[in-house]
């Protein structure tokens, strides 16, 4: 009979047990429990089928007049999908760090304002999502890991580095293009629509929300004392930054964006605004999306966009009832090929020309 060695995860995976076990004191069958259960969060994101997805969400659908060039650029072990999109006579060139379950096709409604206005786009996929390698999107700190590789090799690349720099980040990627301040001292200007404060705590603050898909696999609490050792052993020193830190440690202008009713990270509670007494600097500016723009990803939207939407959903809905069931494939991906896309995915052209507004001024 063959003997097999262990496979290298699963000596990482006991080592990390072990690891946790000396630091905690929690019992190994409720530290394998909450890993199980942070890891399956933390899954891997593949790109959806871009026939059943609405909006210009997609490469294919504005490849003809926004030109871009793909390539890969290090991050640790693996490698990151990034994209340029040139402009001709740049004033600048703006780094976009998309949302979690999201990856940098998501933004291009944002990506094309930014080109159409003046700046050239550096972007990318992160690590476990879309076209970037990794089996995982590892935890709440990945896309400041991501964003600080990535203005690494900004800064080491001939041609980009020659470009002022600003960030443009949602969500996962507002978080990390406000945190990334306290790392990377060249930055011009920065901008977060809903951005958490700290990667670090926030599955703590939201513990029961997150956990509750996995509550009838995992019996237990989600121990707080799990979630610090873990995250620093995945992350290390990226764990002591947050938001309010990286503002706090530059004069450059931040614009902060939060819907006043975003059910994803909380506005009085989760959001980098819920922190603005704690940030000491006066480089900031507010915007609180309300009404139709409230959500979170609303906010990112015009009104007109928003009530599209809303009806798009409910013409789907009523398809639905009429079939009384789920469409296939080929029914969505009809209904898809029926709506306006560049319509569902109109930006919120107040908050972004704001956004530009404290661009240009920067580079006075």
């Amino acid at each position: 009979m063959e003997n097999k060695k262990p496979s290298g995860r699963l000596i990482n995976d006991a080592k990390t047990i072990a690891e946790i076990v000396l630091r905690t004191g929690l019992q190994a069958g409720t530290i394998l429990g909450a890993k199980a259960a942070y890891d399956s969060f933390f899954k891997r994101y593949e790109k959806r089928d871009i026939n059943t997805v609405f909006g210009e969400f997609d490469y294919s659908r504005v490849a003809e007049r926004l030109p871009r060039t793909a390539f890969f650029f290090p991050c640790g072990r693996w490698k990151l999908q990034g994209y340029f999109y040139p402009c001709y006579n740049a004033k600048g060139m703006v780094v976009v760090c998309h949302g979690m379950h999201a990856g940098a096709d998501d933004y291009i409604p944002f990506i094309e304002y930014f080109v159409l206005n003046g700046y050239a786009v550096f972007t990318y996929d992160c690590q476990g999502t879309y076209a970037s390698e990794g089996d995982s999107t590892v935890g709440m700190c990945t896309p400041l890991v991501n964003l600080d590789h990535a203005l690494t090799y900004i800064g080491n690349d001939k041609q980009l580095s020659q470009y002022p720099l600003f960030l443009f980040g949602h969500s996962w990627g507002g978080y990390a293009a406000t945190a990334v301040l306290s790392i990377h001292k060249n930055i011009r200007g920065c901008s977060a629509v809903a951005p958490f404060n700290s990667g670090y705590t926030l599955l703590v603050e939201k513990g029961e929300q997150y956990i509750a898909p996995f509550s009838d696999m995992f019996k237990f609490d989600f121990p707080k004392e799990f979630l610090n050792a873990y995250q620093t052993i995945l992350f290390k020193d990226y764990t002591k930054y947050d938001a309010v830190q990286g503002i706090n440690s530059t004069d450059v202008p931040v614009y902060i964006a939060h819907g006043n009713r975003d059910s994803v990270i909380d506005f009085s509670h989760q959001s980098v605004i819920s922190h603005k007494d704690e940030i000491r600097r006066n480089n900031v500016t507010y915007y609180v999306g309300t009404g139709a723009q409230a959500g979170h990803n609303t906010i990112l939207h015009s009104p007109r966009a928003v009530a599209y939407q809303e009806k798009i959903e409910g013409d789907l809905k009523r398809l639905k009832k009429d079939y009384d069931r789920d469409l296939t494939k080929e029914e969505l991906a009809e209904f898809c090929n029926g709506v306006d896309h560049a319509l569902y995915s109109e930006v919120n052209t107040e908050m972004m020309r704001d956004i530009l507004n404290m661009f240009n001024q920067a580079l006075k």
